[in-house]
C-alpha cells in the first residue's frame, strides 16, 4: 500500500498507470516490448489531507460549492464517473486492467461485478457480512450528488442496506480504470456534507484493524475470487514522468477541476 499522498498526486498516479498500461499493447504489437511493461494493477492508498473527488462529468452545484467554501477541503476531479465522494479516514483502491481479460469480459457491469467479488471476499476475511447490491431498476433521476448516499449496480452494501464501498469507472476500448473507497472511521467533515452518517469499517467491527491487516485481507480476497497471485510493484520511470505531467496539466489545474478542460494529449504521447 502506498503511503498517504496529496490528493492531486493520488489521482495523477492512477491515470498515469492507466495510460502506461494502454501503451503496452502498442509495444507488444510492434515486437519492441521494453524490459519492463506495466501489468494489470491493484493499488491501495490513503490521502495526506481530506479531499472531495468529483465525478468526471459532474458539475459543482451550490451544495458542493457551499461545502468547499466552508471547509478546508481540496476538490479534485477524477477521470472516472459517478458522484462526489469525501476522502477522509478511508482506504481507496484503484484497478487498471484490460477489458479483454477473461475476468472482465462482458461489459461494464461484468467488470463491476468481478471486482465486487474480490472486495466482498476481502471483507469476509475481516469478518464482515456484506453483499453485492443488485438494484431492481436503475433510476438516475433520483441519485444524490454524493456517491455515498445512493447504491448503484454491484456496489458493496451491508445487511441494513447501507453502502459500504462505492465505485466508479472509466473505460477505453481496450482497458479500464476503476476507483472505489472503503470508509475506515467516521469523518467529522461528513456531518456538513451528507444527510445521514455513512457506515464505516470500525462501525461494523467495533474496532479498526491495522492498515496492514486490511490491506492483506483485500489482497487475499482478490487472489481468492480471481484465482491469481498479486505481486508488489513500483511505478516505472515513464509512469513517474506521466505523474509529473498530469499533476501540472490536469490535477493542479483549476480549469480541469472547475470546467473539465482537457490537457494536451499529444504531449502525453510524446512521453513514450
Amino acid at each position: 500500500m502506498d503511503p498517504p499522498l496529496p490528493p492531486a498526486r493520488n489521482m495523477a498516479i492512477d491515470e498515469a498507470i492507466a495510460i502506461a498500461f494502454a501503451k503496452n499493447k502498442t509495444h507488444l504489437a510492434e515486437a519492441t516490448c521494453p524490459a519492463r511493461v506495466v501489468p494489470p494493477t491493484l493499488r491501495l492508498y490513503q490521502w495526506e489531507s481530506p479531499a472531495l473527488t468529483l465525478g468526471s462529468f459532474q458539475k459543482i452545484d451550490p451544495t458542493l460549492r457551499q461545502f468547499l467554501e466552508a471547509n478546508p477541503i481540496t476538490p479534485i476531479r477524477r477521470i472516472t464517473g459517478g458522484q462526489a465522494l469525501l476522502h477522509d479516514r478511508d482506504l481507496t483502491y484503484s484497478i487498471i486492467a484490460s477489458t479483454h481479460d477473461p475476468l472482465f469480459l462482458g461489459g461494464i457491469k461484468k467488470t463491476f461485478y468481478s471486482i465486487a467479488q474480490g472486495l466482498l471476499a476481502g471483507l469476509q476475511t475481516l469478518g464482515i457480512s456484506a453483499k453485492i447490491h443488485i438494484p431492481m431498476r436503475d433510476n438516475p433521476s433520483r441519485r444524490s450528488p454524493f456517491c455515498v448516499v445512493s447504491l448503484s449496480w454491484y456496489e458493496i452494501a451491508v445487511s441494513g442496506g447501507e453502502k459500504l464501498i462505492g465505485s466508479a469507472q472509466k473505460r477505453w476500448i481496450d482497458h479500464f480504470l476503476q476507483h472505489g473507497s472503503l470508509p475506515l472511521e467516521p469523518s467529522p467533515l461528513e456531518k456538513s456534507l451528507y444527510e445521514k452518517k455513512s457506515i464505516t469499517l470500525s462501525d461494523l467491527l467495533n474496532r479498526l484493524p491495522s492498515l496492514s491487516a486490511i490491506e492483506e485481507a483485500l489482497k487475499v480476497g482478490f487472489e481468492t475470487a480471481w484465482s491469481i497471485r498479486l505481486e508488489k510493484g513500483d511505478l516505472t520511470s515513464k509512469e513517474n514522468q506521466l505523474v509529473d505531467y498530469l499533476l501540472a496539466e490536469r490535477y493542479t489545474n483549476a480549469a480541469w477541476t472547475e470546467e473539465r478542460v482537457p490537457q494536451n494529449q499529444s504531449r502525453i504521447l510524446g512521453l513514450f
